[in-house]
């Protein structure tokens, strides 16, 4: 299996101004290389929003190449892979559209495949398909909108959910999921597709979330607690953790911060964990969290 997993970053509003491209080639089953690409837009008009979110900056790509330089050269390798991946690939598909359209380019033809549709699919519990919150669930520590440090979450992603669907193809993994696979070609394009995930209701049964309640009377363990869960808990999934969480009286928060009380860290912690230790913040292990919402008799 052959695919490569890209990422588009843009100078302005406009699909047309991609100024960085970034991939990674995977290769049975496992990333074989990365780059990334700068590209000069055809229009040097760079908005200050754009250039806050990447860091790119016009005297950056001043003597990059153009788009259909750079579509150049990554066509015939692009061509030789059974799917291209995107994380949120309504928006790279659009970019690589309308960058062909602004140089009246034939589109290039492949399969493609949305990892957000896919892991909206695979880890229903985590209640985001955001590339962050995915590469901190999955364990890696990376540079969020560098082109290509995304572009090999993306392609982690993929291989991850590959995993634990236990297919061994891209396709398999589409089918798997039940997410439609993207078509691109010279004379248009197919979107890929899925339905809608409902986040009210959970993939599977709780088998113990329903155990651990505090006893009407008695002081909340973890009151007033402002808890954030990094990594994959062993006993209960990341939604059953913190819904028990706060059970017991404990604000679960998203992301960390210096007023972030506890750190419940599980397998696979990665950035939260990071700046928790930086911020010398309280940790707690599965255990630890067990420990505080066990009701002692």
């Amino acid at each position: 299996m052959r695919a490569v997993a890209i990422d588009f970053e843009t100078a302005n509003e406009q699909r047309a101004s991609a100024c960085s491209i970034g991939l990674a080639w995977i290769e049975d089953g496992r990333v074989t290389d990365r780059e990334t690409h700068l590209i000069r837009p055809p229009e040097m008009r760079f908005a200050p929003v754009n250039i806050r979110i990447h860091g790119i900056t016009p005297d950056m790509v001043e003597d990059a190449p153009e788009f259909p330089d750079v579509l150049a050269s990554l066509r015939e390798r692009i061509d030789g892979c059974d799917m291209v991946l995107a994380h949120n690939a309504g928006f790279d598909m659009s970019v690589v559209r309308a960058s062909c359209d602004a140089y009246t380019l034939s589109y290039p033809e492949f399969d493609y495949l949305c990892t957000v549709k896919v892991a909206q699919k695979v880890w229903r519990d985590l209640g985001t398909a955001r590339l962050n919150a995915l590469g901190d669930h999955l364990g890696i520590a990376f540079k969020h909108h560098d082109a290509g440090e995304d572009a090999f979450v993306c392609a982690q992603i993929a291989l991850e959910a590959m995993r634990l669907s236990q297919v061994a193809t891209l396709h398999d993994l589409a089918k798997a999921t039940q997410v439609g696979v993207g078509r691109m070609n010279a004379t248009g394009y197919a979107a890929c597709s899925a339905p809608r995930v409902s986040r009210t209701t959970s993939s599977r049964p709780s088998v113990f979330s329903d155990a651990y309640r505090p006893v009407p009377g008695m002081p909340l363990s973890m009151n007033g607690k402002r808890v954030v869960f990094s990594g994959q808990l062993t006993r209960f999934s990341r939604s059953e953790a913190q819904e028990i969480a706060g059970r017991f009286g404990a604000r679960v928060m998203a992301s960390v911060t210096a007023k972030t009380d506890w750190v419940v860290v599980g397998n696979g912690a990665g950035s939260k964990l990071d700046r928790a230790r930086h911020l010398g913040l309280n940790l707690l292990s599965e255990a630890d969290f067990l420990d505080l919402i066990t009701v002692k008799s």
